[in-house]
């Protein structure tokens, strides 16, 4: 049975979000984006659902790529030829998302759960853009889920996981937004203060780090907020090749002052699997 509230119209949404943060005075966000399923680091996701664990977040905002589904992309031929992914499908892809991420993300805490998708998510979300070769693998998908929607076929509802279908943004107070993000380039961040003109984080590059514009009105700061990926056996990568990624989250929290909402915003590393948050060691490569 789902014992989480409905989704929120759009109105109540934001007015909701505006309360809680008047009553409470803050409202603390922790962002992660490309998992990437069957691909996935399960020490990465283990050391964030601790820091999850450990600290009370209003809510968690996963920023696209929650799946990988590699064999419905440009790369399958290598990914066969290379071996990369033995006893892969779909359907196997989907039962590990839900088993591997977000069932434990969902055990680890009581926060909000929002979802938007990226470029890897939208070869399910988008099947006018596949090939008829393509779109074959992903009927079997549909076939076996009994649905075509992604929400369905990860069961969103069963963990408490919130998306309209149709967002690709997240915005809080008006201050800050989150995206999957569409730029590669190393100053992605500037990038995309330039084309929102404001602050927000994005995943995407699989890069960490922090950028801050200031102009004569006020500041604004981006994170990448970097991945929850193997960074090992990259199927578009040449063999020996190591990317230039790092593992991470964000976390971004909102206070009033007076009638005005501020945050701060910082990203923050994980170096094999383990990661310093709020004065603690988080350990993931240990399962309890």
């Amino acid at each position: 049975m789902n014992t989480f509230r409905p989704r929120l119209s759009e109105t109540d949404f934001n007015y909701f979000h505006n309360k809680r943060l008047t009553d409470k005075k803050s409202y603390t966000v922790l962002l992660k984006s490309d998992e990437h399923g069957w691909l996935t680091d399960l020490g990465v996701q283990r050391c964030i659902n601790k820091v999850l664990q450990g600290n009370n977040f209003d809510e968690v905002a996963l920023l696209g790529d929650l799946g990988d589904w590699p064999y419905i992309s440009r790369h399958e031929k290598k990914l066969y030829g290379e071996g990369t992914l033995n006893g892969y499908s779909e359907v196997e892809e989907a039962r590990y998302i839900r088993e591997q991420i977000l069932a434990p993300l969902r055990h680890s805490t009581k926060a909000k759960i929002n979802f938007i998708p990226g470029n890897h998510d939208e070869r399910i979300t988008k099947p006018n853009l596949l090939s008829t070769g393509q779109l074959s693998r992903l009927s079997v998908l549909h076939n076996e889920r009994n649905a075509t929607r992604l929400n369905d076929i990860l069961g969103f509802s069963e963990y408490g996981v919130e998306w309209d279908g149709i967002s690709d943004s997240i915005n809080w107070f008006d201050k800050f937004i989150g995206v999957h993000g569409l730029s590669l380039a190393k100053n992605a961040p500037e990038r995309n203060i330039q084309q929102y003109w404001g602050s927000g984080a994005s995943g995407h590059t699989h890069r960490l780090q922090s950028k801050y514009v200031t102009n004569r009105e006020t500041s604004h700061a981006w994170l990448e907020i970097g991945c929850g990926r193997l960074k090992t056996a990259v199927e578009y990568f040449p063999t020996g090749i190591v990317p230039d990624w790092q593992h991470g989250f964000g976390v971004v929290s909102f206070y009033t002052e007076g009638n005005k909402v501020r945050f701060y915003a910082q990203a923050i590393p994980v170096v094999e699997n383990t990661c310093f948050y709020n004065g603690v060691r988080y350990d993931g490569n240990s399962i309890s």
